[in-house]
């Protein structure tokens, strides 16, 4: 049987990635489960769209944005409009969040000079430093991003940032105990004052 060519996508950054019906389907099912329909309905609807997809004609490839007003416009042609709503106004709340934080390389640098927050940046980070494959990598990303947002801070250092990703590898247990040893080396640790010692 011969295997379908797998669907490319541009982000918005530029970069491409292959389109995955999975993920898509899962979206679909919390977006779904969060407006009290069956989460089943999710894969026929994911499929709807991979299949508009698979039509696609152009040289360059579909961009995210595209895709996303195709899975709205199956919600709406469904009668699940509501859901459409939803995921615009979540897509919306999460764009004005990357925009709004920012991450500083020292805790003395003015918050005016951070960089924004970058989710590439993050999975580039993943895959380089603990060499985790590309959907592992978005994944655990997402995961990070969404603590970063619950604490509603608009500003954050590097640091702790490095911290937070190591902690959320470790807990998934991906890392390899090698890279682990290297960043716990790497970490600064105060020590604790105390009487200064006597000369001998």
């Amino acid at each position: 049987m011969k295997r379908r060519k797998a669907i490319v996508v541009t982000k918005r950054d530029g970069s491409a990635e292959c389109f995955s019906v999975t993920r898509l389907s899962s979206c679909l099912a919390r977006g779904l489960q969060a407006r009290a329909y069956a989460p089943r309905l999710a894969g026929p609807l994911a499929r709807a769209v991979t299949l508009h997809l698979r039509e696609w004609s152009d040289d360059q490839p579909p961009t995210t944005q595209y895709v996303f007003r195709c899975v709205c416009s199956v919600l709406q042609q469904t009668g699940l409009g509501d859901v459409a709503e939803d995921l615009n106004h979540h897509r919306r709340l999460r764009t004005a969040r990357r925009r709004r934080t920012r991450v500083l390389d020292g805790s003395d640098q003015p918050a005016t000079r951070g960089r924004p927050w970058r989710k590439a940046a993050l999975v580039a980070t993943l895959r380089n430093r603990y060499g985790l494959r590309q959907a592992v990598a978005r994944f655990l990303a997402g995961q990070i991003e969404s603590r970063v947002f619950a604490l509603n801070y608009r500003v954050l250092t590097k640091p702790f940032l490095t911290e937070l990703v190591r902690n959320e590898v470790l807990a998934w247990g991906l890392a390899d105990q090698q890279v682990l040893r290297m960043d716990i080396d790497a970490c600064e640790h105060p020590v604790a004052p105390g009487p200064p010692k006597k000369e001998s």
